[in-house]
């Protein structure tokens, strides 16, 4: 007898991988913090929820650019 996989051993098992690459991602990736923060003062970027009054992430920076975090750190 074949063996067959049941609609939800994929569904759960779509999940979890979902959650392990998820997982992954917040473990391991680099912020490079010190990076930024050195780049953000020698660009003088300001918060675009600063200069807009709400809640949009992102950095304007003299640059000409808005940088975006993924993490949005202050």
């Amino acid at each position: 007898m074949p063996y067959r996989l049941s609609p939800w051993k994929l569904v759960f098992g779509g999940l979890g991988l979902a959650a392990a690459v998820v997982a992954y991602l917040l473990v391991f990736a680099q912020e490079g913090d010190a990076d930024w923060e050195a780049f953000k003062a020698a660009h003088h970027c300001q918060s675009v929820g600063a200069q807009a009054g709400n809640n949009q992430g992102g950095w304007r920076c003299d640059d000409g650019e808005v940088h975006y975090r993924w993490r949005q750190q202050k």
